[in-house]
């Protein structure tokens, strides 16, 4: 039985003497079973060092829920902005348990009965069926993703994908022969070592609370403007404004790659404003009617932006600001606080404002 590879992963062809040898092996036994009329086991497994088998269409879980070959919670999880994947179970026998499904892996024609040579023993790697992570982004033609998984001397590489959910890598290594695997995601590399079960590398935002987009609370109010110059009064009534602010956490953006080191993140916030209505102008500055905090304290805004759109007879601006915080920070606090005057161009007024107030958010990505 030949070396079975998964597409478009691609094995890298180990030394002739090797592939000499499990022919041999093979040629071997097909004589023996003919030569005995079906004594000798025929269809066994070929356990000569340097074998290996794998399969991306393996639809269980092969290793036992006990035993303590299966990762438990996130360390067996590698997450990149173009995949996620979970490593289900590591696990090295001379002799295959009978607990384990490898006839899911190498069918049931082909038993393994033969144990390794001394020195030799198999190593299983599985990858989580069901990995219960989705990448951020989905892959596209600009896209530089490549992986590569080793056990001992037996290596497979991965082009433009991860890793199948439920592939299966089966290999006649040395005993305790080092396995591990490493994903290169638009040049950032994160490596796991499978038997130490540690991992290095990682763009830890990935891993710390959700990548969804959180929408705050509405928050609404009514104020009122009063001045006066000489003998004439100006004033206005019931100003109200509506807005809701909207954040997410990034270190990836497409088209302009990673925004963050692998310890940190984007807070991206944006929030919509009344500026101008009825020739009346509100016009606010953002870094000071909004304060951001994580539980470090107070953030600073890295940049802000707006953009203005026509609102009936006045402009709708959009407020955007961007904040560099921990890959560990989750919960942030918002304290929404717009003053006036409100101004009057075309008359030159500027009227100061009565009721106005204090709102309170929070925003969390846990």
């Amino acid at each position: 039985m030949s070396p079975k590879g998964i597409a478009p992963a691609d094995r890298i062809p180990r030394n002739s003497p090797a592939r000499r040898a499990a022919f041999a092996a093979l040629a071997a036994a097909a004589a023996l079973g003919a030569a005995a009329c079906g004594e000798v086991p025929t269809g066994t497994l070929n356990t000569r060092a340097g074998y290996s088998v794998a399969s991306d269409e393996v639809p269980v879980s092969i290793c036992p829920s006990e035993g303590g070959h299966r990762f438990e919670g996130d360390e067996g999880l590698l997450r990149g902005a173009h995949f996620a994947l979970r490593v289900e179970c590591v696990a090295s026998f001379d002799e295959v348990p009978a607990d384990f499904q490898l006839e899911y892996l190498i069918g049931e024609d082909h038993p393994i009965t033969v144990p390794p040579p001394p020195g030799y023993e198999f190593t299983l790697v599985q990858f989580a069926p069901e990995p219960g992570v989705e990448a951020p982004y989905a892959v596209d033609d600009l896209t530089e993703l490549s992986g590569k998984l080793v056990i001992g001397s037996e290596e497979w590489e991965f082009a433009g994908t991860a890793p199948v959910a439920g592939a299966a890598y089966l290999a006649v290594v040395e005993k305790d022969a080092p396995v591990t695997l490493e994903m290169t995601d638009s040049e950032r590399t994160q490596t796991m070592d499978l038997r130490a079960r540690t991992r290095e590398g990682l763009v830890q935002a990935l891993y710390n609370g959700s990548t969804d987009t959180v929408t705050t609370d509405v928050v609404e109010n009514s104020v009122d403007g009063y001045t006066s110059t000489g003998s004439y009064e100006y004033w206005f009534d019931d100003w109200v404004y509506s807005t809701e602010f909207t954040l997410t956490r990034e270190v990836y953006q497409p088209g302009e790659g990673w925004v963050a080191e692998n310890d940190g993140a984007v807070l991206a916030l944006q929030f919509g404003w009344l500026q101008s209505g009825s020739g009346l102008e509100w016009n606010i500055d953002p870094e000071e009617a909004l304060a951001v905090a994580d539980a470090n304290g107070a953030l600073t805004a890295a940049s802000v932006e707006h953009t203005d759109e026509e609102w009936g007879d006045g402009i709708w601006r959009t407020y955007f600001l961007e904040y560099a915080v921990p890959a560990d920070s989750l919960v942030f606090t918002l304290t929404f606080h717009p003053e006036g005057p409100v101004e009057w161009p075309e008359e030159g007024i500027s009227m100061p404002i009565t009721g106005d107030k204090t709102h309170e958010l929070t925003a969390s990505f846990e």
